[in-house]
């Protein structure tokens, strides 16, 4: 074979193949494959470009042996259908990719066991971070592998007492809105469909409805109050179930974006007209609130950012920032749209 045959022909591509093609040195290839900082954007461009032409991939465990990083990042998390946290995921490998490291989704189907499992086979992994929130605050299993980690932690939206960064959302101010809204349009029995209060976004949000209706001088019905899953089927039944009770409410908030289709299910399975028989208020699911008729008022999040804040917070524990534990809080927003109104008999 010709020695002027391309280094993919003569075989697999070296790192040596890499370094003439680039018109640089051996080392300056090490650390574009390993990741390094240390490398000016135009050489790394020119050695990226390199890699490619001549087919050249870096050997990961043989660089996870010499470094001792494996360039990946766990995210677990309770339910990969949701879209909620595919949007988490792309915000965080936005910021993570560009510094080398791949994100691996671990998903617990909302089982405290099988979040524990995933923790151990993070740490027989040896992956270098972890983005995580848990399908149960209270589950002490959880909690204690947790400390047992001894790479960078960040939590979302989680009170887990680990000594870790936390991405936050707002869930009061947005809650207290809609319903102080629901109030002024003449709404006196609202339910409210949410996650269960075993997580912070549960909590946040029923003691937001609690304090909205407090605030306005109503009392609370704790029977229009639904706080204890986040799945659609849960959605589904508890709407049902309060559609169908003897004193029904005339407006419901299905909090969560899982629970924001089953109870839509519902509310069309008993073909009640929103917004002249019920006004209804959705969450973390723009999307869907923007396709139904009518459009869907919603409490909206904005995930992708939630995930590119995870992933700097990750990032600068990664690359040795050294500080006390620190907590973000995003906003959360109402968006107002056609599906409430005044209720019929005001």
């Amino acid at each position: 074979m010709s020695p002027d045959a391309p280094a993919s022909a003569r075989g697999q591509p070296t790192i040596r193949d890499v370094a003439a093609a680039a018109g640089v040195s051996i080392g300056t290839v090490s650390r574009v494959a390993g990741g390094s900082a240390r490398v000016a954007e135009q050489t790394r461009a020119r050695v990226l470009s390199a890699m490619a032409l001549v087919g050249y991939q870096p050997n990961a465990a043989a660089r996870a042996m010499r470094t001792n990083k494996t360039k990946t990042i766990g995210f677990l998390m309770p339910d990969i259908s949701n879209p909620v946290f595919s949007r988490v995921a792309v915000g965080a490998q936005s910021v993570l990719g560009p510094a080398g490291y791949t994100l691996f989704a671990l998903s617990s189907n909302r089982s405290p066991v099988q979040e524990v499992e995933y923790l151990q086979a993070v740490r027989q992994r040896q992956m270098d971070g972890l983005i995580v929130t848990l399908a149960d605050e209270t589950a002490s299993a959880t909690t204690e592998e947790l400390r047992r980690m001894r790479v960078p932690v960040v939590l979302l939206d989680r009170d887990v007492d680990i000594g870790a960064d936390v991405v936050f959302s707002d869930h009061v101010i947005a809650m207290e809105t809609i319903v102080s809204h629901l109030i002024a349009l003449g709404h006196r029995r609202i339910g409210l469909v949410t996650a269960s209060e075993k997580i912070r976004p549960g909590r946040e949000r029923v003691r937001g409805f609690r304090g909205a209706l407090a605030a306005a001088g109503l009392p609370v019905d704790d029977w229009l109050i639904r706080a204890a899953r986040q799945s659609a089927e849960y959605g589904a039944t508890e709407t049902h179930d309060l559609l169908t009770g003897r004193d029904p409410p005339t407006a419901i908030i299905a909090a969560g974006s899982d629970i924001f289709y089953g109870a839509m299910k519902a509310v069309r399975l008993l073909r009640r007209d929103i917004p002249r028989e019920l006004s209804f208020v959705g969450a973390d699911d723009l999307l869907l609130s923007e396709v139904i008729g009518p459009p869907i008022t919603v409490i909206d999040r904005d995930m992708v950012e939630v995930g590119r804040e995870a992933g700097r917070l990750l990032l600068d524990r990664l690359n040795g920032v050294a500080l006390p534990p620190r907590h973000i809080m995003l906003a959360s927003s109402v968006v107002l749209r056609d599906s409430i109104a005044a209720p019929s008999h005001a």
